[in-house]
């Protein structure tokens, strides 16, 4: 075996493992070598008819899952491309309520630990909301690189991984895109406001995960 497959091997034992105890949680879980694969099984996962709400996702953007529905004709909620420029701010949130009457949504998560559990951080919760009391059917998109060995481990990536990439990615005035760390700070334009733990699916296969072998999103 070259170190690309010995590599390989090691990443999909790891998710064999994992699904197992997630599985124990109530997910449906998959895993899929790389994003092609991801994409396709993502896509299978979806309902054939009803709307699908499209939340904030890098890793769902960079295996292409997004770019085609946007393509496909189907009925979105997708506040990134269908939020009109000169909506007001109870506007721009009515919009984004409807995520909730939506037969799925896409997503992704934050972080996972090493026991199945999902960890997630939101600015004003409708991603999050959406994952606990939302739609029939929640699809998570999720690389490798966000598997943590413990809770504490799972937090800390959270607070000094994700959240200064996604606040330097939207261009935010916070102190972590100058320092590169959290600062927890207590500023208005925070997007660091919900901290959620889902522990379990209930009902049990609400919440379908699909595992990836790559380092994707943030």
């Amino acid at each position: 075996m070259n170190n690309g497959e010995i590599i390989a091997w090691q990443r999909e034992t790891k998710a064999r493992e994992l699904i197992k105890k997630m599985e124990n949680r109530g997910f449906t879980a998959h895993y899929a070598v790389n994003s092609e694969m991801a994409r396709k099984l993502v896509l299978d996962l979806l309902p054939v008819v009803g709307s699908i709400a499209l939340l904030g996702s890098q890793t769902m953007n960079q295996i292409g899952v997004y770019e085609q529905l946007r393509q496909s004709g189907r009925s979105l909620v997708d506040h990134a491309t269908q939020t009109k420029p000169d909506s007001n701010p109870e506007e721009a949130l009515n919009y984004k309520r409807g995520i909730f009457h939506a037969a799925a949504m896409l997503a992704s998560a934050n972080a996972v630990d090493s026991e199945g559990r999902l960890y997630n951080i939101d600015g004003i919760g409708n991603r999050v909301a959406g994952m606990i009391f939302g739609p029939d059917s929640v699809i998570l998109a999720i690389g490798l690189n966000k598997l943590t060995a413990t809770p504490q481990e799972a937090w800390r990536r959270i607070r000094q991984i994700a959240s200064p990439l996604n606040n330097k990615r939207l261009g935010l005035p916070n102190p972590c895109i100058r320092s590169g760390r959290c600062h927890d700070c207590q500023t208005l334009s925070s997007i660091c406001n919900y901290f959620t733990i889902i522990d379990r699916s209930k009902p049990e296969k609400r919440i379908k995960i699909v595992l990836i072998g790559e380092d994707l999103g943030y």
